[in-house]
Parts: C-alpha cells; structure tokens; sequence
C-alpha cells in the first residue's frame, strides 16, 4: 500500500523544525546534524613557486566556498571549529608549474603532521607539461585541529604549483555525515 504525506515542514517532538519545503520541491535542511558542513573549497589564484627540495604549505588564496569562516587564506589552513568534531572528506590537487624533471608530491597534513600524500615523478625534459597530482581521503578531526596541503619539488630551481581562475589547483573539504 503506497500513500502520499502533504506538508512543508518537519518537525521533532519539541516543535524544531527539521525540513522545509517551499512547495516546489525544493527542500531545505534546518538541522546541522543532517548537513555536510563545515565545507570549503578554496583556489590558488597565481602559481606560487617553492624552493628546489622543500616542502612548502601551498596558500590557496580565492574562497569559492567557507561555510563557517573555518579557512584562512593568509596561512592556507582549514581549522576544525568549536563543536565539529568528526570525520571530515579532504582533497587537495596541485598542477605542476610547468618545469622538467623531478619529483613532485602533494601532502595533506593534520596539525603539521602528513597523513595522506601523492607522488608523480616526472621525466618530461622538454617542461611542456603540466601534469596534476592529487590527493584526497577521509581524516578524523577534532575541534582545533588544522590541516593544510603541502608540496614537496626538486626540479633543480624554484617551481611550484600553477594557479588560475579555473581552480588548477584547489584544496576543498566537508564534515561526514552519518559516520
């Protein structure tokens, strides 16, 4: 037996409201719990080089998304606000600047720390290639911690990662819900 419920709002026993609905068939999420926030998603946009054989945070410098003002552009660090704790999904994708050679790695780091990384080693000699390396996976974080994306160059000079409008490389995270 099927049936049909009519209503634009959902509420819990308290009288909270949990859903709305506008009539259209747009719903809007009203409990937190059930959101997959704090996100982010933020660009480079210029290259930003790095020394030969260091690793370097990479200050990705252009929000497109910051839902709790949890990133900082001037220290390229996503902080886990006051009360959400949790597993959170990060990715961070750098494009190489065009250069020979090498090794290039990409890491994301906990409070310093790497946890996950990639690695391209790279045998173009011509430097026509702008070949990307990312790296993504799901972190448990708790109130304060930070992370942040790093990347590791020994091309023999000083490259980097290569920035632009159309996010070459970007670095973008929200909370897990359910896990």
């Amino acid at each position: 037996m099927a049936g049909i419920l009519k209503v634009d709002q959902y509420q819990d026993f308290n009288g909270n409201s949990i859903m709305t609905s506008d009539g259209a068939g747009n719903l809007t999420l009203n409990n937190s719990a059930m959101k997959m926030t704090p996100a982010f998603m933020v660009n480079l946009s210029s290259s930003q080089d790095i020394s030969d054989a260091t690793k370097t945070v990479i200050t990705f410098d252009t929000e497109i998304l910051d839902s709790d003002s949890a990133y900082n552009t001037s220290n390229g660090r996503f902080t886990v606000p006051s009360g959400q704790a949790g597993k959170y999904y990060v990715y961070g994708q750098c494009m190489r600047n065009n250069f020979t050679g090498g090794r290039y790695i990409v890491y994301i780091g906990v409070n310093g720390t790497t946890k996950i990384k990639a690695e391209e080693r790279n045998s173009d000699s011509s430097g026509t290639t702008f070949d990307t390396v990312g790296t993504g996976g799901i972190l448990d974080l708790s109130a304060g911690d930070y992370v942040d994306v790093s990347l590791y160059q020994n091309s023999g000079g000083s490259q980097g990662a290569n920035g632009g409008g159309e996010s070459l490389s970007f670095f973008m995270g929200y909370k897990v819900i359910g896990a």
